[in-house]
């Protein structure tokens, strides 16, 4: 399917019960549209397997995202945003991992060079969770999506709505703050 896929008056009462919470209904849409998203997919990452498993993310964002879709007409235009999207942001990261494994020697070879995240890896597990709770909810919750669960600044816009400044200004401060608290 290279072209987005036309909707249905069925697919839309689909789209609808899914919306509210009908888990049959956003089951359906699943299988429906599932091959359509993993191509997609296919085409950035070129590698089936993993595009099947990034497919997983797309539909975790389309479930959280689809009792805000309106524009019922253009769901294939959409879903296809979305996937692009995520195919994007899985590439970058994949490429910022590699530009950090490249780097690794360097890193060694200059320990006192700041990194940003390094700051985060030098503090023990004790002395960060300590530090944590001294953070306020929001920005706790943005440093848990950004380094337990590994998140990017887009992802962590989607689940939390916090614009993508705010996000870089939360970790920007606080990695300083760590970092001056531990003489790092």
């Amino acid at each position: 399917m290279s072209k987005n896929p036309k909707i249905t008056a069925e697919e839309i009462a689909l789209i609808k019960s899914a919306q509210a919470g009908e888990i049959t209904a956003f089951n359906k849409l699943y299988e429906k549209y599932k091959n359509f998203t993993t191509n997609l997919l296919f085409k950035y990452i070129k590698d089936y397997d993993e595009s099947k498993d990034i497919n997983n993310i797309v539909w975790l964002k389309v479930y959280n995202k689809l009792s805000k879709f309106k524009d019922y007409s253009s769901f294939g235009g959409w879903l296809r945003i979305l996937t692009n999207r995520t195919a994007i942001d899985y590439l970058r990261r994949l490429n910022d991992l590699t530009c950090v494994s490249d780097t690794a020697a360097q890193n060694v070879a200059e320990p006192e060079a700041d990194h940003g995240d390094s700051i985060v890896d030098n503090i023990a597990y004790e002395q960060l969770v300590e530090m944590f709770k001294q953070f306020p909810e929001d920005v706790r919750r943005v440093f848990e999506l950004y380094y337990v669960e590994g998140l990017t600044v887009s992802e962590i816009h989607d689940v939390t709505g916090i614009p993508d400044g705010t996000i870089k200004s939360h970790l920007s401060r606080r990695r300083k703050q760590l970092k001056q608290k531990f003489n790092l």
